[in-house]
């Protein structure tokens, strides 16, 4: 579990608008953080317990055995309090949060890996600018989602334990102070909530601004791995980055872990030569691939290879051409 304590502009709490004014100033509060150093933190989960401490960015780690009673559901909480805070005493009386947090069943047939950008909601990471326009522009509800996502993810989820029975990560370089953003897009879509590896905001070598795209997801991918060593995993991403080859050198390192791979296509068909390697050692090593600009194409691959239904694969086709007929028409 991760977490984090800054003080509150009111950027998370600021109720929805389309208004490109008050997202810029909601963009730059997400951004101008203020981060709480070394505040003591209480946990509680089920009938146990204990306290940590924030980092220099106000971050806070948890690790706890899973508790079998606890797999029952999907998702348990954990209560947070806010302990000693220095030069912060009159502010803290009070102040805690419920965690949300993933619970793994022995039923979970597989896993599911997503990247979000460009993969679940266009972006445009792959071009900076267009990025930077839509990630500063934008509220979680005027995000779009591409057509058939939240069908084709429910789908993979669904399972004998239920509609969430297989979990979904969703594994991104956007900065953790999307958070809320990337959060709240997920439930506005119907998209399976899942725990969301962002990256740290920062300015020297080993934070967002200055690169290490491919480090950050491939640790966090491998995270996921250690921690579920049970579960093979489908890998779905997009050709804006290097989602292609980072997924072959993940497979090549866990011989057996990923089953599929499905990559977006957002550049028309036009991959950098890495890209396209790693896609094609990824088929090398008998691993089924897909490469279409709409995931009508990964549906079909999922479903031949009994993850989903044929009705699911109907259910994505029809919300993929219904959202080609309403832009047609505009």
């Amino acid at each position: 579990m991760r977490g984090r304590v800054i003080e509150d502009n009111g950027a998370i709490s600021a109720p929805p608008t389309e208004s490109l004014l008050e997202n810029l100033k909601l963009t730059f509060k997400r951004y101008e953080t203020d981060e709480i150093f070394d505040a003591q933190i209480f946990w509680s989960i089920g009938d146990r317990s204990g306290e940590t401490r924030t980092d220099e960015e106000g971050y806070f780690d948890i690790t706890v055995d899973p508790d079998p009673l606890l797999l029952n559901e999907p998702w348990d909480h954990v209560r947070i309090e806010l302990g000693e805070v220095r030069g912060y005493e009159a502010a803290r009386k009070d102040i805690g949060a419920e965690l949300p947090v993933r619970s793994v069943s022995d039923k979970a047939e597989y896993g599911v890996i997503s990247d979000i950008d460009d993969t679940i909601v266009k972006t445009g990471a792959f071009n900076f600018v267009k990025h930077w326009r839509t990630v500063v522009a934008n509220s979680a509800e005027t995000r779009t989602a591409f057509p058939g996502v939240s069908h084709f993810y429910r789908a993979l989820a669904k399972g004998e334990d239920g509609p969430e029975t297989n979990p979904v990560f969703f594994v991104s370089s956007s900065p953790w102070n999307l958070f809320d953003l990337f959060d709240r897009f997920l439930v506005i879509h119907d998209i399976p909530r899942g725990p969301l590896f962002l990256k740290d905001f920062g300015l020297d070598a080993t934070k967002w601004l200055t690169g290490g795209h491919d480090n950050h997801k491939t640790k966090m991918i491998e995270r996921i791995f250690r921690a579920y060593p049970h579960l093979n995993f489908l890998l779905i991403g997009d050709s804006g980055q290097d989602d292609g080859r980072i997924y072959a050198d993940v497979a090549r390192d866990n011989p057996g872990r990923v089953a599929q791979v499905h990559i977006r296509d957002v550049t028309k068909g036009i991959l950098q030569d890495h890209i396209t390697n790693g896609m094609e050692e990824l088929k090398a090593m008998g691993i089924p691939v897909t490469l279409a600009p709409t995931l009508y194409e990964a549906a079909k691959v999922a479903q031949e290879g009994g993850y989903i239904t044929e009705a699911d694969v109907r259910d994505v086709q029809n919300r993929i051409f219904e959202r080609e007929r309403t832009e047609t028409v505009d």
